[in-house]
């Protein structure tokens, strides 16, 4: 708590020197800012040309999640009759699948062309998610979650409230990375949800991930169990919320020589190298949403690292209170038999192709296991790559019209 307060006291003084400093860029050649820059989630679907609705649903453990809704296409009315969910990764929200509408390459779009009634989700704890009944996000208690708790209370709380709009029997699922992992959860965890998916289409879902060796990240895997103790201690959102992350990278990511070096980081240490799918005019853009999680998420990927199990948060000498055993229960992925199709690339450094494999030998109904045919195509190229349409949209297209069964 200490550390907390001390981060407090110095937020001003970290504006003040943002401030300053960037008093010294003023005289630096800046590009031209892109026109979507500061626009919000729904201010930016207006201006690509669709309708846009903001529903705000309650999970069952009284989590406040926001979803936005685009119920047709462009020039479009009424409502498309196919409901699709469309669920972000970690670190993200639902901005990502309508970023790219300055390349004509977003998902929701490109699905709302296409008679799906779009529907984009958003985390517990994300920036158009952090409330709560009766919990404060900037209190502990709030911030106890994994991506468990995501599976098993944000996604179903999402799908009911998606069939009982819509009054229909089923939905369709896209989940990117994270929400390929709740995805998993969900249908392994409460399995009657499987009968509400007309099938899941899953871009780089994260699982098993015992191959994980980003060379950034991976020296602080190894230090998981010293980090979960720090963390537990100190911090409870990452990046804490007195840190004004995601403003600092958006304000220095517009300026000419930053942004050289934004996109050099970008490259290296978030998406495992250049694949010549990004626009790097997109980039102050996508700092603007980058979003606080619990610790425990990232954390948990750490543990699924460490352990090469894919199984439920590890309390430690907690876990005989908790689930009656030493260990934590593993996932029963042989529950699962809603059709699932995996999209994967060999340029994820993020979500190994041996752990798509073994996740595809593991899971009783794969319909499709679809190699990216860009060998450099990244982890985040699912959601931003300027050819998504021509790479990965279209033929999601195609397969998803092999399962037209929606009433």
């Amino acid at each position: 708590m200490e550390v907390n307060s001390k981060i407090s006291e110095m937020s001003p003084w970290f504006l003040i020197s943002l401030h300053l400093f960037m008093s010294l860029m003023m005289n630096a050649e800046a590009y031209t800012v892109h026109p979507d820059t500061y626009l919000n989630i729904v201010q930016l679907i207006q201006r690509y040309g669709y309708p846009v609705e903001v529903h705000e649903i309650t999970t069952k453990d009284d989590y406040k999640l926001t979803m936005f809704r685009i119920p047709h296409g462009r020039g479009g009315s009424g409502v498309n009759r196919k409901p699709i969910l469309l669920m972000h990764g970690l670190y993200g929200q639902a901005e990502n699948f309508v970023v790219s509408g300055m390349d004509n390459a977003s998902l929701a779009y490109y699905l709302a062309d296409n008679n799906f009634d779009v529907w984009l989700g958003n985390t517990r704890g994300n920036q158009h998610s952090r409330k709560h009944r009766y919990l404060n996000p900037d209190e502990k208690k709030f911030w106890e979650f994994s991506y468990h708790e995501i599976g098993i209370y944000d996604l179903p709380a999402k799908i009911d409230h998606i069939l009982e709009t819509t009054k229909k029997k089923k939905i369709y699922y896209v989940g990117h990375s994270q929400g390929g992992t709740s995805f998993y959860i969900m249908s392994s965890e409460r399995p009657e949800y499987q009968e509400k998916i007309v099938m899941a289409s899953l871009l780089a879902p994260a699982g098993f991930m015992k191959h994980f060796r980003n060379p950034v990240l991976f020296p602080l895997v190894k230090m998981y169990r010293s980090l979960v103790q720090f963390f537990d201690t100190y911090f409870y959102e990452l990046p804490p919320r007195s840190i004004p992350l995601p403003t600092f990278l958006n304000l220095i990511c517009q300026e000419r020589y930053f942004n050289k070096l934004c996109l050099a980081i970008y490259h290296i240490i978030i998406n495992g190298g250049n694949s010549g799918e990004f626009n790097r005019r997109m980039l102050p853009l996508i700092m603007r949403f980058i979003p606080s999680v619990s610790v425990r998420q990232p954390l948990h990927y750490a543990q699924a690292i460490m352990s090469g199990r894919f199984r439920m948060w590890d309390y430690g000498q907690e876990n005989m209170v908790r689930y009656k055993r030493i260990e934590p229960p593993e996932y029963d992925l042989k529950n699962i038999t809603v059709p699932i199709a995996i999209y994967y690339s060999y340029g994820d450094n993020l979500v190994d192709t041996k752990d798509i494999d073994y996740i595809c030998e593991v899971l009783p109904n794969v319909v499709r296991k679809y190699l990216m045919p860009n060998p450099k195509w990244t982890h985040l190229d699912f959601i931003f790559a300027v050819n998504g349409q021509k790479h990965l949209h279209t033929p999601l297209l195609k397969f998803l019209e092999k399962f037209d069964k929606n009433d």
